[in-house]
């Protein structure tokens, strides 16, 4: 038999907890419809939640001598803030001559926590020159890692880079000179450019060459 019962009158009556529970739904129905009017008459970017993400204040171009402790103290930040903001560096967080680095907007995470030695790491950087056939390198302060040696006709905006070999900067240190010969193609190139790539962070670092080094 139903809780509800009629009376001779033909009313309703409720049981008990009929009378507790259904003013608790007529409140519930009555937030609801308030909350569908709001989000009706409201833009949808005022219902969103605030943003999180570190926005860049500036970027700044990595100078020779540069290291993330020495451009954190710059701008008022530790290193690993600066790294953190910058998403794509994975270890060493290597910097490089040339490099576009971007700079918190507002104090940043406190991660990743930081080596010394990856705060204090002098920015990679290289010089080029070039002979009728040949490249020559010589890195100053590159990373303990495996670096490809990429030309490229500068005078061609599509820049196709040519691989003529790699060096171990591991295994044969820095301040040392290498010699590449150069493609057929580009031996008699006006201008080339010559670019390091880490193996390790994919970073791409490119000079141009002195002519009769």
């Amino acid at each position: 038999m139903s809780r509800r019962q009629s009376n001779q009158k033909g009313e309703m009556h409720m049981s008990p907890y009929e009378k507790r529970t259904l003013p608790w739904l007529a409140r519930g129905l009555g937030i609801l419809l308030i909350l569908s009017l709001l989000a009706a008459l409201l833009p949808w970017s005022a219902l969103a939640a605030p943003a999180t993400a570190t926005k860049c204040a500036t970027t700044y171009e990595v100078k020779r001598g540069d290291t993330l402790a020495k451009i954190g103290n710059r701008f008022g930040y530790a290193a690993n803030q600066i790294v953190y903001v910058n998403k794509n560096w994975v270890k060493p967080y290597t910097i490089y001559v040339g490099q576009r680095i971007c700079i918190p907007e507002k104090k940043s995470k406190e991660a990743p926590k930081l080596d010394s030695k990856y705060a204090n790491a002098v920015a990679a950087h290289f010089a080029a020159g070039r002979t009728a056939d040949s490249v020559l390198i010589y890195t100053f302060t590159y990373p303990a890692t495996t670096v490809i040696v990429k030309v490229a006709d500068a005078s061609d905006a599509s820049y196709k880079y040519t691989n003529v070999g790699t060096i171990n900067i591991a295994a044969v240190g820095n301040n040392r000179s290498f010699k590449f010969k150069l493609p057929s193609a580009l031996k008699n190139a006006s201008k080339i450019r010559v670019c390091l790539k880490d193996r390790t962070t994919s970073y791409l670092q490119c000079v141009y060459p002195r002519t009769g080094s």
